[in-house]
């Protein structure tokens, strides 16, 4: 069952070079493209204008756009996670006034929170600090990777911490244009250059206490965090599914030596996603996110397999710069997934020290 309509799939097809390639205008219009097609309010409660259904629905959109653009599936994570924050904070403002927008694609927001995981794993600090001056409070620091930055209007969630340690960390987020706040030019990557991903600093903002999600950053981040690493199976599933649709068109030629290795390579794929599945619709990620890490650990290996399969089962004509196939482009995009925040390092050192 697909989530998106044959035209906007076929433009999609036609613009994952450049828009893996470039920043730019194409790149500013691809978050409304794909809201257009009313994917963000897949599992958003109708009450907030969204659709309902299942968490596993929206992994399915975002795996759906990675077979066709992993920038697509990247910049559409960090906005649907930004949501998930929203939907779950205890800020009703922010739901009335944000959702119509974030829905619609009007506002692009990025999720800023890999800093956060880890600081919830004791690996690093929160980059943000909150400080007082003269009974106000500001804030300061830098978040040097943001997906989804689009310069003319966007949003960014975070953790912040106070300075003089007098309250516990806490979660917010902050739009686009108030004083204080500058955005970087994008950063340069070997792929992915379409999801305008920049970074942003913190000069003494002020700091609006509407901006506030939650109080209790450990809280609040223990409770989302099966959604922030969860929705990002989708580009792992996405990927791996399409280059493994291409070794199977191979599989009855001179190639049909790989039909083994195509076999196991799959049953593993499914294996990750039944047990992602199970544990997102049982909550149990939450109590117990150590198997959630190392289903993380594991799709980068069943990914990293996917594509060598893709490129034996080409062969030399997979090589080639104008090569239809697409498939130096999912090699560089399949490059991103290990060291996506937190990297599959990170985890592997959360599990080896907790």
């Amino acid at each position: 069952m697909t989530c998106f309509s044959e035209n906007f799939i076929t433009w999609l097809d036609a613009n994952a070079d450049q828009l893996d390639r470039e920043s730019g205008d194409l790149a500013d219009q691809l978050l409304e493209r794909i809201a257009e097609e009313g994917v963000f309010g897949l599992a958003v409660p109708e009450i907030y204008g969204g659709q309902g259904g299942s968490k596993t629905e929206v992994i399915a959109f975002l795996s759906e756009l990675a077979q066709h653009s992993l920038t697509a599936a990247f910049i559409s994570w960090g906005h649907r996670t930004f949501i998930e924050n929203i939907l779950a904070s205890s800020n009703d403002s922010l739901k009335k006034s944000w959702l119509p927008d974030l829905l619609t694609g009007k506002l692009a927001a990025g999720t800023a929170l890999s800093n956060a995981t880890k600081f919830l794993s004791n690996i690093e600090d929160l980059n943000v600090s909150i400080i007082e001056k003269e009974g106000k409070h500001y804030l300061k620091g830098r978040l040097p990777w943001i997906t989804n930055l689009r310069s003319d209007n966007f949003a960014a969630v975070f953790a912040a911490q106070f300075e003089d340690n007098s309250k516990e960390p806490i979660i917010l987020v902050i739009p686009s244009g108030v004083s204080g706040l500058s955005r970087s030019d994008d950063l340069e990557f070997v792929a992915l250059q379409g999801s305008n991903t920049a970074a942003l600093t913190f000069n003494n903002v002020p700091l609006d206490d509407a901006w506030i999600l939650s109080d209790d950053a450990k809280g609040f981040l223990a409770q989302t965090r099966p959604e922030f690493l969860g929705y990002q199976f989708g580009l792992a599933f996405g990927l791996a599914e399409r280059s493994l649709a291409e070794v199977a068109q191979s599989l009855s030629s001179n190639r049909s030596v790989l039909k083994e290795e195509y076999g196991e390579t799959r049953a593993k794929l499914s294996a990750v996603q039944r047990d992602l599945f199970k544990g997102l619709e049982s909550q149990e990620f939450i109590q117990t996110p150590r198997q959630l890490f190392q289903l993380r650990i594991d799709i980068v290996d069943i990914v990293a397999n996917s594509l060598l399969l893709e490129l034996q089962a080409s062969g030399g004509r997979g090589y080639f710069k104008d090569s239809a196939s697409g498939f130096i482009r999912r090699w560089n995009e399949g490059a991103f997934l290990p060291i996506v925040s937190p990297s599959a390092v990170q985890l592997r050192h959360i599990l080896a020290t907790v």
